[in-house]
């Protein structure tokens, strides 16, 4: 676990237009777990394919961490302990709805992204496959620490489009990876030091697609002393204002110094964990 204090909110909204939100957020304290899934795919598709993203995901670190699960010796035995247990996890969820992807037809191309973070210690380990995005807030600047596997961004890696003109693609929402298109896919593993005052942004497509990185730190910045979860709330509100066309869904985690937490804080903690 980690040595600081971490707070967590996830807020997700169907948006404007969509019949459905195919979005799934998890946050869980007790593992110092946060997550968003954007499913794609027919009917009800997307919808189950980012719910068993996130479960299976929090649900094995859940069972490595009693020891009802071990991970085995020859899974890149190379990697940290933490970095093992998430990319486990995660290999293990898209296992899962690759196999529902093809037990029907009616979910054979469903799939989702996901970007997830887990804390170990004073460090951040991410894991992250689709266009989903983790931002990343310190000392007044906002980077985005994962890279977009969409094909928007490789026209940007290759320098046929700006970063700003990609985010505005028609070829934006076309994805080179995915959870359950595939038996095996490779994920992204990250890895960053973490240090008090920072602010993590987890969030699907939806809500960058309203907000620039730029609005997105100033309205951090500007909710630096409110609830967590007010803040959540606003930064899906303004993307919805602002365009509305996709589902938003936003985890927001605030790195605290240890023993630190307010009174109110930590009640808003003991019945996050007891619903």
């Amino acid at each position: 676990m980690s040595i600081f204090d971490i707070e967590f909110a996830a807020v997700t909204d169907i948006g404007k237009i969509r019949e459905k939100n195919e979005d799934n957020v998890l946050i869980s304290s007790d593992l110092g777990l946060g997550v968003v899934a954007d499913g794609m795919g027919g009917h009800s598709a997307g919808e189950i394919a980012s719910s068993i993203a996130v479960s299976v995901l929090a649900e094995t670190i859940r069972k490595i961490n009693t020891e009802t699960l071990k991970i085995p010796e020859t899974f890149l035995p190379k990697l940290a302990p933490t970095e093992r247990k998430l990319l486990m996890a995660a290999n293990l969820a898209n296992a899962a709805i690759y196999s529902t992807a093809q037990s029907s037809e009616i979910y054979k191309m469903m799939g989702t992204t996901l970007t997830g973070v887990l804390f170990d210690k004073d460090c951040a380990i991410a894991v992250h496959v689709g266009d989903s995005r983790l931002y990343l807030l310190r000392d007044g600047k906002i980077i985005q620490i994962t890279t977009d596997h969409s094909l928007a961004m490789e026209h940007v890696r290759r320098g046929l489009l700006s970063k700003a003109d990609a985010d505005k693609s028609k070829i934006q929402n076309v994805l080179t990876r995915a959870m359950g298109i595939k038996k095996n896919i490779e994920f992204d593993l990250l890895k960053f030091p973490i240090k008090e005052g920072d602010v993590m942004v987890l969030c699907s497509d939806g809500l960058y697609k309203g907000l620039t990185e730029q609005a997105i730190a100033d309205i951090l910045t500007q909710d630096k002393d409110f609830p967590i979860v007010k803040t959540c709330k606003h930064l899906v509100r303004q993307s919805n204002e602002k365009d509305g066309q996709d589902n938003i869904s936003a985890v927001l985690i605030k790195i605290l110094p240890a023993h630190k937490l307010t009174f109110g804080q930590r009640m808003r903690r003991f019945f996050r964990r007891s619903k």
